[in-house]
């Protein structure tokens, strides 16, 4: 029998999907014939860029995340209200996910961590793999304890994740402990498959021209902010869709000869809010870290812990980030001698092997 997985992302930023798909591509490798199925809210735009081949992808969203108001800030009370409507609606969700998984022939599941994926799993008897560096009853625990609503959603989640048949605990992580059985693997991170000479002639950087890389998924600048950019003129500011800029010094980068990991790779520092995949693929490339705060986010202290063991960063407020005072912080970050971290990052291969091995 055709050996199928459906691949449950979150689409709460960016760095489960790109570390998801990273797994991905390392089990089309070892099993070419493998069937996967992704089941997402995530941006088309994001697998066409980290995926080698085309994956069919259900539009479904079963988590909810932290309700963005930008890509610093988030809204509690928004996110409590879309969980709470997700709890009521619990039961219709498992039951047309259930039949979702019979009817597709689905092998096992996988989840990035998405909780109520793990119930419909159970339910139809199927092994059930999580990954990650947190739990979100995790994320969500402070809010409990003074909220019944909260109490009520951390209790439904928690005891949602007890299906869970492995964990893959990442590096980085938080307390994941409400699941089994975990197994440590190491980072998931993307590679640079050009060295930075490359990119610089690919791009055309001039000789002694540094590059600085925004790395946000949502950055709004006001014209004054970005005039400020301008001033910096040593700096060749790279950044990817969906941001946009109008700077004389800046450059959307959308060539497909470039993935995500050679602009990091050839960057000389990378400006961005600490999330999982930007932080990994700075750590195994050696590139210096510019920082803003993104609000009481749990992850923060591990990411920004693990950071500052390793690299060169700076900190950055979010006021002097919106203001395009970029330029001290630039300054103070390039005085800083530059080395390469040794940490593995081949817990994409890893993630794979271990599915494989756990499905027999």
């Amino acid at each position: 029998m055709q050996t199928r997985i459906a691949f449950y992302i979150t689409a709460h930023g960016f760095g489960h999907a790109v570390r998801s798909l990273a797994v991905i591509q390392e089990l089309r490798e070892i099993q070419p014939g493998l069937e996967m199925i992704i089941v997402s809210d995530i941006p088309d735009i994001l697998i066409q860029q980290n995926s080698t081949k085309a994956i069919f992808l259900r539009r479904r969203r079963l988590d909810v995340g932290l309700v963005q108001l930008d890509s610093l800030r988030f809204d509690l009370a928004a996110t409590k209200r879309q969980l709470l409507e997700l709890y009521r609606n619990r039961e219709a969700l498992v039951s047309e996910e259930a039949n979702f998984l019979r009817s597709h022939k689905v092998s096992a599941v996988f989840c990035d961590i998405p909780f109520l994926p793990f119930v419909a799993a159970s339910r139809v008897g199927l092994p059930a793999i999580g990954m990650g560096n947190f739990t979100w009853d995790w994320i969500y625990r402070e809010e409990a304890f003074a909220d019944p609503d909260w109490q009520l959603i951390v209790s439904w989640i928690r005891e949602s994740y007890r299906h869970c048949g492995l964990f893959l605990q990442l590096p980085m992580h938080g307390d994941c402990s409400v699941i089994p059985r975990i197994m440590d693997v190491p980072m998931v991170a993307r590679h640079a498959r050009h060295t930075p000479h490359q990119v610089r002639t690919f791009l055309g950087v001039e000789p002694g021209q540094k590059i600085t890389l925004i790395s946000f998924t949502d950055l709004t600048l006001e014209p004054a902010a970005q005039d400020r950019l301008e001033t910096i003129r040593d700096s060749l500011f790279l950044y990817r869709r969906p941001l946009q800029f109008s700077i004389a010094n800046g450059r959307c980068v959308e060539d497909e000869a470039l993935s995500y990991a050679d602009l990091v790779g050839a960057a000389d520092e990378v400006i961005t809010k600490p999330g999982y995949g930007i932080v990994a693929d700075c750590l195994v490339h050696g590139t210096p870290m510019i920082y803003s705060d993104r609000g009481p986010f749990p992850e923060v202290p591990i990411l920004v812990e693990a950071m500052a063991a390793h690299l060169p960063v700076v900190f950055l407020p979010s006021e002097e980030l919106y203001a395009g005072n970029w330029e001290p912080a630039i300054r103070q970050l390039r005085e800083q001698p530059r080395s390469q971290p040794q940490i593995r990052g081949d817990g994409a291969r890893v993630c794979a092997e271990r599915i494989l091995a756990h499905l027999g």
